[in-house]
């Protein structure tokens, strides 16, 4: 028996209330005299739990010509009754967080004094927010994402949601990829090894997107530029583990123009999709 009323307390019922609850539901129908002697609480303390029990749905409250007497509706009612309940709180929990935080998410470092204030921010070694960070700029920008990109691991066919809300709200982005297959994605539920028609397949896949691609024999550096303002330089190193590398984020107008004019001259030079599948029909 303590057993059930240890659970019951993990679903948000009070001890009283677990014990009420575990009389009627081993009992028929009896009177509130009776539950408290069985539960072993004040009788007090009974009436109130079970005006909330018989407002709740659980137990069906019996009018006869001396007493009230309760008796406890089916428990597969019960639990489906409690599920929808818990559903619910979760949910205004949720709604709850969600609003807190965006109004939070405004205060973030509102008042940091210039002193504090970096043009560089660094991000070493094995760093489970690396992904977060590179999140967090997408989401701050408004315009364009321009990206020199050398992929590497494994790679999903999926562009990310963010990149797909960066879309919708009017965002660009242009994207020099490598025309290396070191990588893997995945492909019928497994991680394959990647072929050049492959590469051709999942940059077509972005392109329909919306993502603008142009294809280069080498790309010389990671990197994202945000709205012209920022670079996220994700320094690259065949040498050193992925693990150990350097991320940099570096928040500099004359260098991110220069990162600019970098982007651009790569652009000019490297070759379409379409003008790579043709090179390849050759």
């Amino acid at each position: 028996m303590e057993g059930i009323i240890k659970k019951l307390e993990i679903l948000g019922f009070t001890i009283y209330e677990s014990k009420v609850f575990t009389v009627l539901m081993s009992g028929h129908n009896m009177t509130a005299a009776e539950i408290a002697e069985k539960a072993n609480i004040p009788r007090t303390s009974v009436y109130d739990i079970l005006k909330s029990f018989a407002e709740k749905g659980f137990c069906n409250e019996i009018q006869t010509s001396t007493k009230l007497r309760y008796e406890m509706i089916d428990p597969d009612i019960i639990e489906g009754k409690i599920e929808e309940d818990i559903r619910l709180n979760f949910n205004k929990k949720l709604d709850r967080l969600k609003t807190s935080f965006e109004t939070l998410k405004d205060l973030y470092k509102a008042n940091e004094p210039d002193e504090n204030k970096v043009d560089v921010e660094l991000i070493k070694g094995y760093n489970r927010f690396r992904v977060t960070k590179f999140i967090e700029l997408l989401k701050n920008s408004q315009k364009e994402m321009l990206l020199m990109n050398k992929i590497e691991g494994h790679v999903s066919r999926d562009l990310d949601a963010e990149v797909l809300k960066f879309f919708k709200k009017g965002g660009k982005i242009r994207s020099i990829y490598e025309t290396s297959t070191n990588f893997k994605f995945e492909k019928f539920d497994k991680w394959v090894s990647v072929t050049k028609e492959d590469l051709i397949e999942l940059l077509e896949g972005f392109e329909k997107q919306g993502e603008k691609i142009r294809l280069s024999k080498k790309v010389p550096q990671n990197l994202a530029i945000f709205d012209g303002e920022i670079v996220f330089i994700s320094l690259s190193d065949l040498t050193i583990p992925k693990n150990n590398r350097t991320d940099v984020i570096i928040r500099n107008k004359n260098f991110v123009s220069y990162m600019i004019e970098l982007f651009e001259l790569y652009w000019s030079k490297s070759n379409t999709v379409e003008e790579f599948k043709n090179m390849k029909s050759k």
